[in-house]
């Protein structure tokens, strides 16, 4: 159990950053719900570079 707890976690914690259809899933949703949206930049702080992300209003 102690050998597939590391390996589990790091899989969970880099799982996330695969997914590469959020934003137009998110652009499907605000249009959904009759929200404008538009997309600005995200300081990401573990990689220090700008990522687009998407907001409804």
């Amino acid at each position: 159990m102690k050998k597939y707890l590391p390996i589990a976690s790091i899989v969970f914690l880099f799982s996330a950053c695969f997914d590469s259809d959020s934003l137009e899933k998110d652009k499907e949703i605000c249009k959904k719900d009759n929200k404008t949206f538009y997309i600005t930049e995200t300081l990401n702080y573990r990689t220090g570079k700008l990522e687009p992300k998407v907001i409804c209003k």
